[in-house]
C-alpha cells in the first residue's frame, strides 16, 4: 500500500510533488502514528491510539511495556513483536521496538513520545 508521507505530522514533498511512503516504511508510519495518538483522541475509532496515562504518567515499565505492545498488535501487518524498549527522561518516553511483518520483514524503528503528544 501507497500513503503520503509524513515528518513530525506534516506532508513531505519531492520534486514539487507529495512524497509517498509504501512497504515497510508505510507500515512504519501507521504504527508511529497510532504510539502518538492519545487512545480515544480520534472520534472514528476510540480504542485506536495509545493510553498516554499508562506510558508517561506514574506507571510500572511493565504496564508501560504491555500498553505499548498492545497498540503494535493493532496493526494487522504485524505478525510478531520482537522486543519493546522504553527509555524515559521528564515525561518524554523513546520507545525502540522490533515487529516480524507478515511477508517477514522485520522492522526496527524508534518513536518519541512526549506529554504534549
Amino acid at each position: 500500500m501507497k500513503t503520503l508521507a509524513l515528518l513530525n505530522g506534516d506532508l513531505l514533498f519531492e520534486n514539487s510533488d507529495f512524497k509517498l511512503d509504501e512497504d515497510e516504511k508505510e507500515v512504519a508510519q501507521c504504527i508511529a502514528i497510532s504510539l502518538g495518538t492519545n487512545l480515544k483522541e480520534w472520534f472514528l475509532n476510540e480504542a485506536a491510539g495509545l493510553d498516554f496515562k499508562r506510558v508517561l504518567e506514574k506507571s510500572t515499565k511493565d504496564e508501560a511495556r504491555a500498553e505499548v505492545m498492545r497498540v503494535l498488535s493493532q496493526e494487522e501487518r504485524v505478525s510478531g513483536i520482537n522486543s519493546v524498549e522504553i527509555s524515559d527522561a521528564n515525561r518524554i518516553r523513546v520507545i525502540v521496538y522490533s515487529v516480524t511483518l507478515i511477508d517477514g520483514t522485520v522492522l526496527n524503528e524508534e518513536v518519541v513520545i512526549n506529554d504534549a503528544g
